[in-house]
């Protein structure tokens, strides 16, 4: 049978089924246990054994397979290098290999073509169409009735075999070849599961020789893309990446460990759908995050182990029921009943979800104290919203929600404007340095208050008659700070500054501080302060100011000058 020598075909990677070598065909059966016994770290060379056993300890073989170079021809042409095959191949402990290194062919004497280099060759007892040889070709002449140059000889191919037939094979390099002369062709085909370059081996691709080193087995690098996620007690533990590196040890299973707990084992499966391996550990709930760590197990014993840390397994509630909104004045006040079971249950939270949000993330939630079943949302007003509430474990984070039945609410309504200065003051609007007593018509500043519901509206307003000065959201503290224009229209004198709102709870709030402005419009004295008219009444030595709402006695309750 004859192989394509390097010549014909590159070398390369090539499986030994791709050339219509099958078991059948090159099968050598019945290989017995050689006497020579391969270790790990010992290299075994074709020079000194022809066969040898797999002793304990080594799960792998390092193979370096040379071809025999091809002749020098008659003009001194060089003949071409053998092929060579250097890969690393998993063994078991007493596999049997045989190694046969090919010869190199003969250089021409000027008067014939040089000899053929020598290959194992292979005869089949029962069929000889599955015989074959891997030596080259002898030399030719370039002209066989009155020659002048003649053609070096073809190297033999050098071969592994194992128990299932041609193994390995590395290819005779072809004779040099005179004018007009045909080469004498090199014997064998290079092929293996990998095929490297070896320049230091060059030498050795003109002799041809066969070389194994052991490799010890060892335990198995670490898998990758570890996750776990989980609740109630228990984990899926997941992983994308087996080890890179089984330690050419096969890998047996894996282990699992919680924290500084103790290896166990887990039971993993594969999912071709996800192109995961997975497996189910219990876990306690905690408020604590927990680190899992996993590795693989093999004969050589565990390998390295990758970790994740920040595990939080908790329990998951039942959902409230029977949840109901009442819409307020920028704000939703929500209410609802315990589940039958609450024995996983710390708390409840209620959140409002703007209609037209692309996910559930929201800010807008209100927490009761301890179990109580309502509680009131900040919401920014001229919006519609989706509304439910979901029971807390003991992390204090959501579990199962429920929501309000009819779906969205209507358009929640912002603060209404009062026609006068409110008579509810539950505080003064700041400034950033503090109290305001004086403003100048036209100026911009920057107003300050606190108290109001979590992200909800804030109308701000100056009297005598009220002027919008806009609005404003609150933070999630309920403050505000934003910066408005005092109208230049306004008139000097006496005005007040009012932002009105809810607080936490829904119920009113307002602001209120009184301030002088300048730079205005001048108008009558008499209406330069808050749109009255003001008659001053001498009452026991002093001025009183008598209005139609009754007796005001000197300045407001506080000028905040």
């Amino acid at each position: 049978m004859r192989f394509t020598s390097p010549s014909r075909r590159a070398l390369g990677v090539v499986a030994a089924s791709t050339i219509g070598m099958s078991t059948a065909l090159l099968g050598v059966t019945g290989i017995a246990s050689a006497a020579d016994v391969l270790v790990a770290g010992q290299t075994l060379t074709s020079a000194s054994v022809n066969s040898f056993t797999v002793g304990d300890g080594v799960c792998a073989i390092d193979w370096k397979v040379y071809g025999a170079g091809g002749g020098t021809a008659s003009d001194n042409t060089a003949g071409k290098p053998g092929g060579v095959v250097i890969t690393r191949d998993e063994t078991s402990v007493g596999d049997v290999y045989e190694i046969h290194a090919g010869t190199a062919g003969g250089d021409s004497d000027g008067t014939s073509g040089g000899s053929a280099g020598q290959g194992y060759a292979y005869t089949d007892p029962t069929d000889s169409d599955n015989d074959f040889d891997v030596s080259g070709e002898a030399g030719d002449a370039d002209d066989p009735n009155a020659p002048l140059f003649y053609s070096g000889g073809g190297g033999g191919g050098s071969v592994v075999l194992d128990d299932q037939g041609l193994f390995i094979g590395a290819a005779g390099g072809d004779g040099g070849a005179a004018e007009e002369t045909l080469s004498g062709y090199g014997g064998g085909y290079t092929f293996s599961y990998t095929d490297n370059e070896d320049a230091d081996g060059v030498g050795e691709q003109y002799t041809g020789s066969v070389s194994a080193t052991g490799v010890a087995c060892a335990a198995p690098k670490a898998p990758g893309n570890l996750q776990v996620s989980g609740s109630d007690g228990s984990a899926v533990v997941s992983f994308w990446a087996p080890p890179t590196d089984d330690g050419y040890a096969t890998i047996t299973g894996y282990q699992v460990k919680v924290d500084n707990g103790a290896w166990t084992a887990i039971t993993t499966a594969y999912d071709q759908a996800t192109d995961k391996t997975s497996g189910t550990i219990a876990i306690a709930n905690s408020r604590d995050p927990h680190t899992v760590s996993v590795r693989a197990t093999s004969a050589v014993g565990p390998g390295a182990s990758v970790s994740t840390d920040d595990v939080y397994i908790f329990s998951n509630p039942a959902a409230p029921t029977g949840v109901v909104v009442v819409p307020g004045v920028s704000s939703i006040r929500v209410s609802w009943s315990a589940p039958a079971d609450t024995s996983d249950i710390t708390g409840y939270q209620a959140y409002a979800i703007v209609e037209g949000a692309q996910s559930s993330g929201t800010d807008n939630v209100c927490s009761p104290t301890g179990q109580a079943l309502t509680c009131v949302i900040g919401v920014e007003a001229g919006h519609a919203y989706y509304v439910g509430v979901a029971s807390l474990n003991e992390t204090g984070y959501p579990g199962e929600d429920s929501v309000a039945s009819g779906g969205m609410t209507a358009v929640i309504a912002g603060p209404a404007t009062p026609s006068a200065v409110p008579s509810q003051d539950n505080g003064d609007i700041t400034g950033p340095a503090g109290p305001i007593s004086k403003l100048t018509a036209g100026q911009k500043l920057t107003l300050q208050g606190d108290g109001f519901a979590p992200l909800s509206t804030v109308q701000l307003l100056v009297y005598s008659s009220p002027v919008s000065l806009g609005t404003v959201v609150t933070d999630g503290s309920g403050r505000f700070s934003v910066e408005v224009t005092i109208p230049a229209g306004l008139a000097n004198g006496t005005h007040h500054l009012v932002a009105t709102g809810v607080d936490a709870d829904g119920n009113t709030r307002n602001l209120v501080v009184q301030v002088t402005v300048s730079g205005g419009v001048v108008t009558d004295a008499s209406l330069a302060t808050t749109g009255f008219t003001a008659v001053p009444v001498a009452v026991g030595g002093g001025l009183v100011l008598l209005t139609g709402a009754g007796l005001l006695v000197g300045a407001r309750r506080r000028s905040n000058a």
